[in-house]
């Protein structure tokens, strides 16, 4: 989920439970505040405990809820997760630990320390190596999984498939590799992703929930036909949060600007982007 922000920059609640509600009537069946997609390394404490609280409340158990606790301290971490947990969250997703470099013993330490706050509670690994630095070995991995079996899924924002397919078969048959790259939706599903952890889909969610449909009636032309179209979408938005935010805006979803040091779109930025909507939207109706 995109985190919607006020025009003096602050947390829009009311703007949050209107993005819930966008996302569940246009057929997501998940959503994951506070992420990457979410801003959720540029707000407070405070504010992802806010935001948590909100769109668990709208929510009210008519789709899953996985909140992002992960932080740069094993602590707060623990802190947020916790607080998921209280609120009714139905889980959390941890992204590794960022800034500094961290062997694969410091990360066990991180990671089995949450769980055991939490011994009770379903828990996401979350990997994105390319912003948070670190990765996750296979080898530690199978350890996090022996020790902590509250780690029920993982999210890899990693376009290797070979990778990914290794994590889905070490997890076994009770667990849920969640694929975090949308140009790959499709393949990963084909080598056992379970869902997808999509950014794009705030702005335009059918693609996604119809591939994910037609892949698991077998119907892998219509599958390849909406993985073309988020493709589409994926040239449109250039993975930026600001393209997104102003996409949804389009829709008549406001959501406000990025929070800095992300910057908004430049005029001209703007302009293309409408003009690429309007296009996509013509040409691809049912996406709408």
């Amino acid at each position: 989920m995109l985190t919607p922000f006020d025009a003096l920059g602050q947390l829009d609640l009311i703007a949050t439970r209107r993005l819930v509600e966008f996302l569940i009537t246009n057929g997501v069946n998940a959503l994951l505040p506070a992420g990457t997609t979410g801003e959720g390394m540029l707000l407070t404490p405070a504010e992802r405990m806010q935001l948590a609280e909100a769109v668990v409340d709208q929510a009210a158990g008519r789709v899953s809820v996985l909140i992002h606790t992960g932080a740069v301290s094993t602590a707060e971490a623990i802190t947020l997760t916790l607080h998921a947990q209280q609120i009714g969250a139905d889980g959390a997703s941890i992204i590794t630990p960022y800034f500094y470099s961290y062997d694969d013993d410091a990360l066990f330490a991180h990671y089995t320390a949450v769980a055991c706050a939490v011994p009770d509670f379903p828990l996401s690994l979350y990997v994105y190596p390319g912003n948070a630095k670190q990765d996750i070995s296979i080898d530690l991995f199978t350890r996090l999984r022996m020790a902590a079996p509250n780690y029920v899924a993982i999210k890899l924002s990693n376009v290797d498939l070979i990778h990914f397919q290794e994590y889905a078969q070490a997890g076994g048959p009770d667990f849920s590799p969640l694929c975090g790259v949308d140009g790959i939706a499709l393949a990963a599903l084909a080598v056992g992703s379970v869902g997808q952890v999509s950014g794009n889909a705030n702005v335009f969610p059918n693609p996604f929930c119809r591939l994910y449909t037609a892949f698991a009636n077998g119907d892998l032309p219509e599958a390849q036909r909406q993985q073309q179209i988020i493709q589409r979408i994926r040239g449109l938005f250039k993975d930026n949060l600001a393209y997104f935010k102003a996409a949804l805006a389009w829709r008549g979803i406001p959501v406000g600007q990025p929070r800095l040091p992300i910057r908004d779109l430049q005029p001209l930025e703007r302009a293309d982007l409408l003009a690429g909507l309007e296009q996509l939207t013509h040409e691809f109706p049912e996406i709408l």
